[in-house]
């Protein structure tokens, strides 16, 4: 099935943008954590710098798509609604470092509850494509999230290792 269709092909490219502005949230959220906890600057900010890129990967493929839409087809179906529903959680979350709501130690646990989310290990699902573009902008995000879970797994561990 091709997604010449138009209406396929919308779909698909709003999936795909609220895909990109997914990442941006979770830049936002890494930003503000690195504003908040000077101490832990860099490690905020290495992860901001990938959800950041991520998003442009994600805009480079909607570039991609609809310039040769004949050069994909409609994969597994994406729930809108789950993106939408996990936006929201972390902008609740943004808000309430804001209010100085959430500790340190908090954002830690969160931050990987996110990375572990199953978004972003689905994106490449959404299209079938034997483009190599395409595959491998997916495959960096993929990469980069799974880099994510690690490095915050070990600053969890770190945390732990200092209260005993």
């Amino acid at each position: 099935m091709n997604i010449k269709v138009s209406g396929e092909l919308s779909g698909i490219l709003e999936v795909l943008k609220k895909m990109a502005m997914f990442e941006m949230t979770i830049g936002e959220l890494y930003s503000l954590c690195a504003n908040t906890w000077k101490e832990d600057a860099e490690f905020w900010l290495s992860i901001w710098r990938d959800e950041i890129k991520h998003a442009q990967f994600i805009n480079q493929i909607i570039q991609t798509i609809s310039k040769s839409p004949e050069r994909f087809e409609k994969g597994r179906p994406f729930n809108v609604f789950s993106i939408e529903t996990t936006l929201s959680d972390i902008r609740s979350k943004i808000e309430k470092i804001k209010k100085g709501e959430i500790s340190k130690d908090n954002l830690l646990y969160i931050a990987s509850d996110i990375e572990k989310g199953y978004l972003e290990d689905r994106y490449g699902e959404i299209v079938s494509t034997n483009d190599i573009e395409y595959k491998t902008l997916m495959q960096k995000v993929v990469d980069d999230t799974g880099r994510h879970k690690e490095k915050i797994l070990n600053k969890i561990k770190e945390l732990t290792q200092q209260k005993k």
